[in-house]
Parts: structure tokens; sequence; C-alpha cells
């Protein structure tokens, strides 16, 4: 029975099929990292050539207002940490923004 296990151990052949299977998992995930660069390449190539610079839709209106109030929250909230405003400005404009008083 020893002598079976000193041939597996004492043979080549089990490094050779270890590398040829590394071989094969390395090529495997380079192949598929550049199928997802390609793939994210070309979406974002359409992307590019869907939006025109012309007149805007409703949706995307929307989308500009969202984004803009996004900003507008986030420098209130950049002044409150920072210590230029107080709690109670704060709270003011936060709640100027979710009313949409401020635009």
């Amino acid at each position: 029975m020893t002598a079976r296990y000193g041939e597996v151990s004492t043979g080549y052949w089990a490094g050779i099929v270890i590398g040829g299977v590394l071989v094969v998992v390395l090529m495997w995930s380079t192949v598929t990292a550049l199928v997802r660069v390609r793939r994210r390449r070309a979406s974002t190539a359409t992307v590019a050539v869907t939006n025109r610079p012309g007149g805007t839709t409703a949706e995307e209106a929307r989308a500009h207002a969202r984004c803009r109030l996004l900003i507008a929250e986030a420098l209130v909230v950049r002044e409150r940490v920072s210590g230029r405003i107080d709690a109670a400005t704060y709270q003011a404009r936060m709640k100027d923004l979710a009313s949409g008083a401020r635009r």
C-alpha cells in the first residue's frame, strides 16, 4: 500500500496537472475581466451616443432637480459639520430644502 503512495508523490504528473489547472484558471479569470471591461466600455459608449445635448425630457429634468437638491443638502451639511452654522439654522435650511422653498 505504501508503495503506491510513494509512486504518486515521486512522479511529476501531479505537479503538471496542478500547474495546468492553475493556468486554465488564470486564463479564465483574465478573459472574464476583459469581457467585463469591454461590456462596460460598450455600455458607456451607448449612453454617450443616446444622450443628445438638445431638448431634455421631463424625466431628465426631474433627475437634474434631484441632483441640485442633493448638492444643496450636501453644502448645508458641510457648513454644519464645519461649525459655520448653528443647529437652528441647519434645521431651518433643511426644512426649506424639504419643503421646496429654496431653489
